[in-house]
């Protein structure tokens, strides 16, 4: 099974890519579910990788930019 793969973990794809949504991609928020989803599905067609996953050094969200 072929499937697109979404790691972001405030964005969903819709704010990415203007015409998809999140039904058109397996949408991960973390890396552990990133790494369990493609152990368990495959690797994917395509990933979609967020720029800044995570917090910064002061434990916030990291600014688009």
């Amino acid at each position: 099974m072929t499937y697109k793969l979404f790691l972001d973990d405030i964005r969903n794809v819709n704010m990415v890519y203007k015409n998809l949504t999140n039904n058109d991609f397996v949408v991960v928020r973390n890396f552990n579910d990133f790494k369990n989803t493609v152990i368990e599905k495959g690797l994917p067609e395509l990933i979609s990788f967020d720029n800044d996953l995570g917090l910064d050094e002061n434990n916030m969200v990291a600014e688009d930019g």
